[in-house]
């Protein structure tokens, strides 16, 4: 690799690690849209399956996913959401400027290791530009004691690029995103990257992803405070089986922060004779399962995909003691024809209701 190229990701790379890096979980940050992907396929799995081969729009999740047949390919996703919130993706795979990277052939790098050399430059390196947006129409404004005053529209803009360099059968990848985000006359951004390692074996039959998420800072605030953004450490694992038309994904995730429980209110037990309140604990495995996120996709010929996914923390998390809720289960299709990929994908969140994705992956 060309020293200029070499010194200005090294010094990226350096840069976007040098300020203070704060964390918290997604649902208390203002950017909790971080942990959301443009992907209907993805949103089926789970949200999390990194390590699961997909299109170019998995990049938004997992930098080090990109691959060759990933070029000239694009994605776009809309999405219902809950509330009435408008919600899109825009994922496009672009060649990496040749010129600019130094790929030695197999002879020079025979040679270069027989002279003892150690040999940096990548079999290969891909790239994908994206976009994300959130917008909830207009909203009520009202002043401190309840007054209608106007109204105000919620929106979020969310840039984004991945970077992939490919060493033979392991992968880094890298990620950075800027999410920009406006309540009214009030406005928030924050610099956002993600980082990954990825092992392909088996001819990407079998598949390990180690997954940094969301490292950064805000830099502009709501309320004259920086806002930590949501770090999420996650370990993937994909495996195709050999005789079946099956793949299996497990994900690990929030390796950072172990207790993921949280005040429950429909825990409290209230003593009809003392009027004593008790709190109901949970048992060590409802936290280590509030950690997995299983997913499973057959293939059904050549063309037709079903996946199904689910999520126990979501469950935990939205379950109500009145009434049966199957949150956290997401199911989905994918159909492909041609040059064109049709996806849909659905999960439950709460009695609410739940998020239908559509996507549609074309290659140009």
């Amino acid at each position: 690799m060309k020293f200029g190229v070499a010194f200005k990701i090294n010094f990226l790379f350096y840069f976007l690690l040098s300020g203070p890096l704060y964390s918290q979980f997604s649902l208390r940050s203002s950017f909790s849209t971080l942990e959301n992907f443009g992907s209907a396929r993805l949103l089926a799995l789970g949200s999390i399956s990194a390590a699961h081969p997909g299109d170019v729009s998995f990049s938004a999740l997992n930098p080090a996913s990109l691959s060759e047949d990933q070029i000239d390919e694009w994605s776009i996703t809309s999405q219902a959401s809950i509330g009435g919130l408008r919600q899109g993706s825009l994922t496009v795979g672009v060649p990496f400027p040749k010129k600019l990277l130094k790929i030695k052939t197999n002879e020079n790098r025979i040679l270069n290791a027989q002279k003892g050399g150690i040999n940096l430059n990548p079999t290969d390196i891909f790239v994908s530009l994206g976009v994300d947006y959130i917008y909830s129409g207009l909203l009520e404004q009202r002043d401190g004691v309840g007054e209608l005053v106007g109204s105000f529209s919620a929106r979020e803009v969310m840039p984004r690029m991945a970077f992939n360099a490919k060493y033979g059968q392991f992968s880094f990848g890298l990620g950075i995103k800027i999410p920009i985000i406006s309540y009214g006359a009030f406005t928030a951004q924050a610099i956002s990257t993600d980082y990954a390692f990825q092992w392909s074996g088996d001819s990407t039959r079998k598949q390990v992803v180690v997954l940094l998420r969301n490292v950064g800072w805000n830099f502009e605030y709501f309320s004259q405070q920086s806002e930590r953004l949501p770090i999420n450490l996650q370990v993937s694992f994909s495996q195709k089986l050999k005789h079946a038309p099956f793949r299996y994904n497990i994900s690990y995730s929030n390796i950072q922060r172990w207790d993921l429980k949280y005040l429950d209110p429909q825990l409290l037990v209230k003593d009809p004779l003392t009027g004593v309140v008790s709190y109901t604990s949970l048992p060590w495995y409802n936290n280590l399962f509030r950690h997995i996120t299983p997913s499973v996709e057959a293939q059904l010929g050549g063309r037709l995909y079903l996946q199904f996914g689910y999520d126990f923390r979501r469950q935990m998390e939205n379950r109500l003691t009145t009434r049966r809720v199957s949150a956290g289960v997401s199911t989905g299709i994918t159909f492909k024809t041609g040059k064109n990929n049709f996806q849909f994908g659905s999960s439950l969140y709460n009695v609410a209701g739940r998020v239908n994705q559509f996507s549609l992956i074309r290659k140009f």
